[in-house]
């Protein structure tokens, strides 16, 4: 018996135009011709890949938000005149978040149903080359190995820096002395507080690196910056002042007198004390082998020994005795001067 014929529809969605099937048994026809066929097969395709895609993560506009924030911070650096290592870690970390930028751009794009022939064109490679490098593993591993740290945004606008973050590195003998002085002091501070180096880098609102190597000594920030950071560690900031003046160039040791010279020194050896958990006078004069009222004499800013007695304080308080020659060769120069003065005057 014949088998009737009967009206059907090609199955690819965009003709829909009617298809008669022969009385012929077998395969029944499901396309016009071989164009809708191949056509269909391309749009089955594409339903299956982007069926298999992750949905857009957003990571590319998260990650663009830090590269923003990492040119404004070398820029503001590079007007601070911050030091080359700091640049160089800047640019460094500017690159990788570029690098990563670009993957993840690449991920959401495919993600979102783009062809990787047209991701090549747009990246000027060939579409081997563009699957073989924007992988979804390889995305995933480039986007896993950014350190936590670094995924931070752009402070809000309402709350700016609103201290001047410029640094300097000491330099010659004194400089370098009281940079010594001032790490002495701050890290006592380190190893009682309760926060850490990266608390305190976000509650002063510096960059990590800046905050690590103000505290180790190896950069002098400026004096508020400085306060501030004492302040955030529960410590004395004025004590800190003369160290401070002389750390960052402003106290220049060819211009003092003698007795701003010894009042230096004295101020030196109370920074000191403090960094040392402030024990008894007392004590200290039978470490040193010297009286009581030298010692407090000397704490106090009002006599300098000489200094093999200096020495042996400045050992007691458990500090390096390069620290305080600088400064005691510093009241003796001026001491001389004095001298000369007087006696050319006379």
């Amino acid at each position: 018996m014949a088998v009737p014929s009967r009206l059907d529809q090609c199955s690819y969605s965009s003709c829909r135009k009617p298809l008669t099937q022969t009385s012929k048994t077998g395969r029944r026809r499901r396309y016009c011709d071989a164009s809708c066929r191949r056509r269909a097969q391309t749009a089955r395709d594409r339903a299956r890949r982007t069926g298999t895609r992750t949905r857009p993560t957003g990571h590319s506009s998260a990650i663009a938000a830090d590269v923003h924030t990492l040119a404004q911070e070398l820029v503001e650096g590079q007007r601070r005149r911050i030091p080359l290592e700091m640049k160089l870690k800047l640019a460094q970390l500017l690159n990788r978040d570029i690098t990563c930028y670009v993957a993840a751009a690449v991920q959401d794009e495919w993600a979102a149903g783009e062809t990787w022939s047209a991701i090549a064109s747009a990246a000027g490679t060939t579409e081997a080359s563009a699957r073989a490098c924007w992988s979804e593993v390889n995305v995933a591993g480039l986007l896993a190995a950014r350190p936590a740290r670094h995924r931070r945004r752009a402070q809000p606008q309402s709350t700016p820096h609103p201290l001047d973050w410029a640094f300097t590195r000491p330099t010659g003998p004194l400089q370098r002395a009281a940079a010594r002085v001032l790490q002495e002091y701050l890290s006592s501070l380190r190893r009682t507080a309760p926060v850490s180096t990266g608390e305190v880098a976000r509650l002063a609102g510096l960059p990590d690196d800046a905050v690590t190597l103000s505290l180790g000594g190896e950069l002098i920030a400026s004096w508020p910056v400085t306060h501030m950071l004492v302040t955030i560690l529960s410590g004395q900031p004025q004590i800190l002042r003369t160290a401070w003046e002389t750390a960052s160039g402003e106290r220049q040791p060819d211009t003092q007198s003698e007795s701003e010279a010894r009042r230096c020194l004295g101020d030196v050896l109370q920074v000191l004390h403090l960094a040392a958990g402030e024990p008894e006078p007392g004590a200290l004069a039978e470490e040193a082998l010297l009286s009581l009222t030298t010692v407090r004499a000397a704490l106090a800013g009002s006599l300098v020994p000489d200094w093999p007695a200096t020495r042996r304080l400045t050992v007691a308080l458990g500090a390096e005795p390069s620290i305080m020659q600088p400064f005691w060769d510093d009241w003796a120069c001026a001491g001389r001067s004095r001298d000369e003065s007087n006696g050319g005057v006379s």
